[in-house]
């Protein structure tokens, strides 16, 4: 019989794939961010395509689920990171959209009918991180009040967005277990290459294209790794656990994010940053301990 991936495994994994997006953005900096958006889901969509072409094809999806699935998850918070990135910098963007975790857990354990008390200790140190890299990313950017305001505003549509696509998404695998979690990430891949061409359009009306073979380059990485990979390794996590967990374990996105930044800059974390990025090391782990201990029938193990 096929093991399946561990949950907590390809949840933590996801959450890594999704911060590289971050990281990639530094290289295109200057490029219109409808261009490198439309990039991203121009080469996401192709390669969707051929690869549903060998998994059964494009019959028997709802297609009108997948294209809401892409723009409120996929294409749209994407563009409101790139668009908040340029305007607040990627620090405080980070701090923002890392606020998903604490929306995403509080909002599913709601849905799920689910006791967040388990993992109070975790929200707690998450909460306590995201204060201290706001904090610190605010003391290292130097920009003017209202781009960062606008910034922050547009990321913040962004975390709204995701997680009302996420509450839905995971209650949309869960009622179609006939789906593969390859075939669904396929299906939203294609909706997302539709969405990418008004943005082609409206992005190369407005110029600043940057290094075309950069911006292909950063467009195939994105389509691959954050995007194909983490969304199959999201879809098969999220239906095996408490979203109140899959929530916590989203913060592997932004603790990735720094890193990668870290690595893409060659600078090291002020002291500041660096503990709270700990800080959310600690929350992610505490919350797999948390719901473990207190849901012993759920072990985390391949299924």
């Amino acid at each position: 019989m096929r093991r399946e991936p561990n949950p907590i495994a390809a949840l933590v994994i996801a959450g890594t794939c999704y911060g590289s997006s971050y990281a990639a953005v530094g290289f295109v900096s200057g490029t219109n961010p409808m261009v490198v958006t439309g990039a991203r889901f121009a080469v996401f969509g192709l390669l969707s395509v051929a690869l549903l072409e060998m998994s059964g094809g494009r019959r028997g999806l709802p297609w009108r689920t997948a294209l809401l699935h892409a723009a409120g998850g996929s294409v749209g918070l994407y563009l409101a990171e790139v668009t908040a990135i340029g305007l607040a910098g990627a620090g405080p963007t980070i701090a923002v959209v890392g606020s998903i975790p604490l929306v995403y857990a509080a909002a599913g354990a709601h849905r799920d009918g689910t006791s967040l008390r388990p993992l109070v200790p975790s929200l707690a140190l998450t909460l306590t991180s995201h204060v201290v890299i706001y904090r610190s990313a605010l003391d290292a950017g130097d920009q003017p009040l209202v781009p960062l305001a606008a910034g922050l505003g547009i990321a913040a549509l962004g975390v709204a967005g995701f997680c009302g696509y996420a509450l839905h998404a995971t209650e949309h695998l869960r009622r179609r277990p006939d789906i593969s979690p390859p075939r669904w990430s396929s299906a939203v891949g294609v909706a997302c290459g539709m969405f990418s061409i008004p943005l082609l359009v409206v992005g190369g009306l407005g110029g600043s294209f940057g290094s075309p073979a950069r911006v292909v380059g950063v467009a195939v990485f994105l389509a691959v790794i954050p995007s194909w990979i983490a969304n199959t390794l999201w879809n098969r996590g999220v239906v095996a656990v408490p979203r109140s967990l899959a929530g916590q374990l989203l913060v592997f996105e932004p603790l990735s994010a720094f890193v990668f930044v870290h690595l893409v800059a060659l600078e090291l974390p002020t002291p500041t940053l660096l503990a709270g990025e700990l800080l959310l090391l600690a929350g992610a782990l505490l919350a797999i301990r948390g719901v473990a201990v207190s849901a012993p029938a759920f072990s985390g193990s391949s299924r």
